[in-house]
């Protein structure tokens, strides 16, 4: 979900823009608008197939307000082609779909963007008392709330978990930034908003979306969920080094990221919104509503780790925000295991485009966005998708030599301090949940964190010393140390787990033994 020189690209996708924008600063530009030609899109959209060797990509641009070009290239699966009505899960580019529903409300009177969150949702608590009681509905979409980016996402990845559970369970999360001062993307925000939609409409989040916004727009084979499409969608597999891995079907947590949509379908929603909310002869989002989204609430300008990044770059109710030829550019990226995305806005032109991939490489959504807009300024976009293809191998380079590096820590010839059965037992997180380490037939260990025990499970192979090293099924993770600890008496009392990717916390897991 970050920080894309990490072994994955995120299902938030926030870091492989500033590795690959800061790299591309000195790339000049002309300001001259030029249009596009479909035939150029479908050039850009070959070429960056084949430079960058993609799984399946489909995109789809609108220029003037109306559609221009939808181009799709590769598969969706092995022996299907990818189309531009290919299903993909557009993970994170969901936001804006809930931001728009709650902005239905606002304008429906049932919301205020204001209104204390406890005020609709009295059970929700956060561990600042004061905080718990101030945030409001606007903080939920801003990523202001306190706490960092992705804290609390392994409550809701992979877990068995509701929505509600979730809810009683953040409360457990510490609070390390300054509320309403510093940026952290959170999913867990959109999980209270759409909970915050159900409560007052009584109907879930997803009828919802279906009844105020895929069904006017048109969007008849788009789903707000897995769950929801039917057994015949012409959907796309994730794929991951090539390939296909488990798709993630949301249990908890949909408003942030489960939606399913296609770049054809896409257009709707992207021309509604440049055309200031209406669509047809309904005015589904007033052009006052939309101005309010798409303002800054809260600066992006710096990344989880410091890095400095476009000193306009903020975030709005929905979108992120910053500047593309002086112009107010509008959008937002999306990201699941195998699943990469993104919807760009050009309001001032009538310019937008939409963009999926089922090969979990974000630089190349990265890449053709900046090419788009380089051949919308009178650049070669080709010269770019050439350029930032040989970032791409540096950075992939840098990702297997991170790994090596880690694997040439280990200390060959250490020995348990303790049997084997001794590590086995029952753990737990006072946040997060259990963890059992069952002692197999065949004398191995397994670990399985029970609240997600179908996805982040694995054999626990001795590492060194009281480490054991898993490597999950899920290959979206990297491989994880598990090191144990103990008290004044050497007994076992809990472990920890080292798992280096940016989009969960693991290092904040705290199992203890259960007496």
């Amino acid at each position: 979900m970050n920080a894309f020189h990490r072994r994955r690209s995120r299902p938030l996708a926030q870091a492989y823009l500033l590795t690959v924008g800061s790299l591309l600063l000195s790339i000049g530009t002309t300001t001259a608008q030029q249009a596009l030609t479909a035939e150029r899109v479908q050039e850009l959209v070959q070429f960056a197939g084949q430079q960058y060797g993609v799984k399946g990509l489909a995109v789809a641009v609108v220029q003037d307000g109306k559609v221009l070009a939808e181009v799709a290239y590769g598969e969706a699966s092995t022996g299907t082609a990818m189309t531009p009505t290919t299903l993909c899960n557009i993970a994170s580019c969901s936001k804006a779909f809930t931001a728009a529903a709650v902005a239905m409300l606002v304008e429906d009177k049932l919301l205020g963007w204001d209104d204390p969150v406890i005020d609709h949702l009295p059970e929700f608590r956060l561990s600042d008392p004061w905080i718990t009681a101030h945030i409001t509905i606007r903080d939920l979409l801003c990523h202001r709330c306190g706490l960092v980016t992705f804290a609390g996402d392994l409550l809701w990845y992979g877990t068995d978990y509701t929505d509600d559970e979730v809810i009683k369970r953040m409360a457990k999360l510490p609070i390390t930034q300054r509320f309403r001062e510093q940026f952290g993307y959170q999913n867990l925000m959109y999980l209270v908003a759409g909970k915050i939609l159900e409560r007052k409409t009584d109907q879930t989040w997803s009828q919802f979306l279906e009844k105020r916004l895929l069904h006017p727009l048109g969007m008849e084979h788009s789903r707000p969920e897995a769950q929801s499409l039917p057994s015949d969608a012409v959907r796309a597999l994730p794929h991951i080094d090539g390939k296909v891995i488990p798709d993630h079907e949301f249990h908890a947590c949909k408003p942030a990221a489960s939606m399913y949509s296609s770049v054809h379908e896409l257009t709707n929603w992207m021309r509604m919104l440049l055309a200031g909310g209406k669509w047809g002869d309904q005015q589904l989002l007033s052009s006052t509503t939309l101005a309010e989204m798409w303002r800054p609430h809260t600066s992006a300008a710096r990344g989880a780790s410091g890095q400095r990044t476009d000193d306009f770059k903020s975030y709005g109710l929905g979108w992120f925000l910053s500047l593309e030829r002086g112009e107010k550019l509008v959008e937002h990226d999306g990201g699941m295991p195998g699943f990469l995305s993104k919807v760009s806005l050009l309001p001032a032109e009538g310019f937008a485009f939409a963009l999926l991939n089922n090969g979990n490489d974000g630089i190349v959504n990265e890449a053709l966005k900046r090419a788009l807009y380089a051949e919308r300024a009178g650049n070669d976009g080709m010269a770019i998708l050439t350029r930032i293809a040989q970032i791409k191998k540096r950075i992939d380079r840098g990702a297997k030599q991170e790994i090596l590096q880690r694997e040439a820590k280990r200390r060959e010839g250490t020995k348990l301090s303790h049997a084997i059965k001794d590590y086995a037992g029952n753990y737990e997180d006072d946040m997060y949940g259990g963890a059992t380490i069952t002692l197999e037939h065949d004398g191995s260990l397994k670990l399985t964190l029970v609240p997600a025990k179908n996805r982040i499970f694995g054999a626990m192979k001795h590492w060194h010393d009281d480490t054991f090293r898993v490597d999950f099924p899920d290959k979206f993770l990297p491989f994880a140390l598990v090191k144990f600890e103990f008290d004044n008496s050497s007994t076992i009392v809990g472990f920890r787990i080292d798992c280096p990717i940016a989009d969960f916390d693991f290092a904040q897991l705290d199992f203890q033994r259960k007496k």
